[in-house]
């Protein structure tokens, strides 16, 4: 299976965790990506950009949250995906960065002398973390990683993913 930042949202995160990712795109993004955001559902919803630019923050993020099966907003929910993860969850990131033995500052990888975990990997990492963590967070984070980081990190994490949604 393939998976996109509209995928992602829409079939592993609920309502919560949708409108908080959403919400970490608003408190973290840069700010011609928040523009080029509000231009875009401005025009979806057939608002003015300067009704939605003077929205408060969660307002917003319940507005990108909502329409998220948009496929003009791919990019955006890509970046919402990377800043949850690198904001919001960094715990969880460097918990599986430390297992593969992936040097990290907070969760973010730092340099590119690294090498992506396998599949196998990838597995004994969520065995090891599973009570740790949430395993829909898991499979949300391993399901971003891959499309984020693209191969070989997708081959290694999207067959976990399927597992841990079909159990």
């Amino acid at each position: 299976m393939t998976w996109t930042a509209r995928k992602i949202l829409k079939d592993l995160a609920d309502a919560d965790r949708r409108r908080r990712i959403a919400a970490a795109f608003w408190k973290h993004a840069d700010a011609p990506s928040k523009a080029m955001t509000i231009v875009q559902l401005a025009k979806s919803l057939h608002f003015r950009d300067e009704t939605i630019r003077k929205m408060p923050a969660d307002k917003k993020a319940e507005l990108l949250a909502s329409r998220a099966t948009l496929p003009e907003l791919e990019q955006t929910l890509e970046a919402a995906l990377m800043h949850y993860h690198t904001h919001e969850q960094n715990e969880m990131l460097g918990a599986f960065l430390d297992a593969w033995g992936i040097a990290h500052v907070n969760g973010s990888i730092e340099t590119d002398d690294y090498t992506p975990p396998s599949e196998a990997q990838v597995r004994d990492a969520v065995r090891g973390l599973g009570t740790r963590f949430d395993a829909r967070d898991v499979a949300i984070y391993l399901a971003s990683l891959g499309l984020l980081m693209g191969e070989p990190w997708a081959g290694a994490t999207w067959p976990v993913v399927g597992e841990l949604t079909a159990a």
